[in-house]
């Protein structure tokens, strides 16, 4: 389970722990009650589907508007969808809770309405406020990486990278050119090489020493376990939180994810 996700739960936990608990009995009055923990199950599950739908809204938005084309556009959007969306979802779970689960709990009270759902209201604004400035604070983050990119490649010098591996197959030690690799990665703490045609082979060299060596714009390391070469990246999509999910080319099936930090590189490195 990803770090993520467990903020969301704890988050969850909490909002329901003070949903349930705030302006009613005493605790130890509420702890002897059936009805409390009922209720509290209840509302872990909304606010997990709540909280879950705000970051799933921050990341679709961050997809489609990105910060610096339109900053009022990006927020008045995430105000419709993010806040009164989900203020309108907790208003239809609340309805449905106490219809048919609660339903000597009076719907639509001026209760209600003075102290429950203006205080589902404001957790709400205050999750999709967590939500916008990690969202913005990547984006500024993106923005300094793309722009320190050109100056790093002009300020490198001149490299002679290698054109072949030593590789092991069994007891023979073989010579492989380079263009024939499609996957360099680690697997049970050993360096593998993939080539086109899915034979394999290891070397009893680091990933990160293999790295070095080769040439940035053939070989590109997705992530900690693995590089791929250019020509092996088949297609590439974008999915939730500003990640990629990358395609490798026939007979490769596995589909590799390059998380948030590493995507705006890898995409100047697909485009270039």
């Amino acid at each position: 389970m990803t770090r993520q996700r467990w903020l969301q739960i704890g988050g969850a936990a909490f909002f329901a722990l003070f949903l349930v608990t705030f302006n009613s009995s005493p605790l130890v009055e509420l702890l002897r009650r059936k009805s409390y923990y009922r209720d509290l199950s209840i509302t872990f599950g909304a606010a997990c589907l709540i909280i879950s739908y705000v970051g799933w809204i921050t990341a679709k938005l961050d997809s489609y508007i990105d910060w610096q084309s339109d900053k009022r556009q990006r927020l008045l959007l995430q105000i419709l969808l993010g806040l009164i969306g989900a203020s309108l979802i907790s208003y239809g779970i609340a309805y449905l809770q106490y219809r048919f689960i609660d339903p000597e709990h009076v719907f639509g009270t001026e209760s209600f309405f003075q102290t429950e759902f203006p205080v589902i209201v404001l957790l709400i604004t205050f999750c999709n406020i967590i939500y916008v400035s990690i969202s913005y604070y990547h984006w500024q983050e993106r923005r300094y990486i793309i722009q320190i990119l050109p100056v790093a490649e002009k300020l490198e010098p001149s490299i002679s990278y290698l054109s072949y591996l030593i590789v092991t197959n069994g007891q023979k030690s073989i010579q492989l050119a380079v263009e024939h690799i499609a996957l360099i990665y680690l697997e049970q703490g050993i360096t593998w090489i993939a080539t086109f045609n899915n034979t394999r082979y290891h070397v009893d060299e680091p990933l990160q020493s293999i790295e070095d060596k080769l040439d940035p714009g053939s070989f590109f390391r997705v992530n900690r376990q693995t590089i791929v070469q250019l020509s092996a990246c088949y297609s590439f999509q974008s999915i939730e939180y500003g990640k990629i999910k990358l395609h490798l080319v026939p007979p490769f099936t596995t589909e590799l994810t390059i998380s948030q930090k590493t995507a705006p590189a890898f995409r100047k490195w697909m485009q270039r």
